[in-house]
């Protein structure tokens, strides 16, 4: 009797050892495959830069560090966005969704000599992923800090993005910035909500999108402006006000 409790025990111990031994195998293949996918895809891409990349995460979500990354501008070497750091995870066992996360993304603008500075801190974005065309994303940053050229435009508190794949290559975006500070309206407080639908194809958008802001005391509405998008053009009221070429370059 004691050596079938024996042979019980051991017999229990052995299926919960293969267990976690095949659990770890296994996570440490999606894993490889993951970062293996994730440098061919850096390598590709000419614009991007980083310094190292790293797995970490077990045995939970499979996550993988980029480090010292930055997109460059290969004509004229200039920096268009970088971070520190940028984690990228997935479920072992979900593959279809992609978490982002960094403290700070600094995003840097060059119109005509006039610097835009843009730091958001604290972001978290979720990317659904089918056969690596993006469907949605939804995406939460704490601050958005706009300067230009070292001259305050801007405070963003609560921003939320979420653009979805209708049908191929055409986009429903709806952003939501909670409150907002701006430098042109006699910094009071308001909300700013934009919506639009824009195609991208072969690397350029056309559409429309529409920026409503309100006063938050108030709830009245401070401007509703409408943009059209033309061959990444950014035009309103028939003047071209922003090339959408100086940062979709590295797509």
């Amino acid at each position: 009797m004691n050596i079938e409790r024996i042979l019980n025990f051991h017999t229990i111990i052995i299926l919960i050892f293969v267990a976690l031994l095949s659990y770890g195998i296994y996570w440490l293949v999606i894993s490889n495959i993951f970062k293996n996918n994730l440098l061919l895809q850096v390598a590709e891409n000419k614009s991007i830069s980083y310094k190292t990349i790293n797995s970490s995460g077990f045995p939970t979500q499979i996550q993988t560090n980029i480090n010292e990354f930055e997109i460059i501008n290969s004509k004229s070497d200039d920096i268009l966005l970088q971070s520190k750091t940028i984690q990228l995870s997935i479920h072992p066992f979900d593959l279809s969704k992609v978490a982002l996360k960094s403290n700070l993304i600094s995003i840097l603008v060059n119109k005509d000599n006039f610097i835009f500075d843009i730091d958001m801190n604290s972001v978290l974005s979720v990317i659904s992923v089918d056969q690596n065309n993006l469907h949605n994303l939804n995406s939460a940053v704490n601050n958005i800090k706009i300067s230009g050229n070292d001259v305050f435009l801007a405070n963003l508190d609560q921003v939320h993005i979420k653009i979805n794949e209708n049908s191929p290559q055409l986009f429903d975006i709806n952003t939501k910035v909670n409150s907002a500070r701006l430098e042109t309206i006699n910094s009071q407080n308001v909300s700013i909500e934009m919506k639009g639908a824009l195609k991208l194809d072969n690397k350029v958008l056309n559409g429309n999108l529409n920026i409503l802001i309100k006063d938050l005391k108030t709830n009245e509405d401070v401007f509703n402006l409408p943009f059209n998008i033309k061959d990444n053009q950014v035009i309103f009221l028939f003047m071209n006000i922003f090339d959408l070429n100086k940062i979709l370059f590295f797509l």
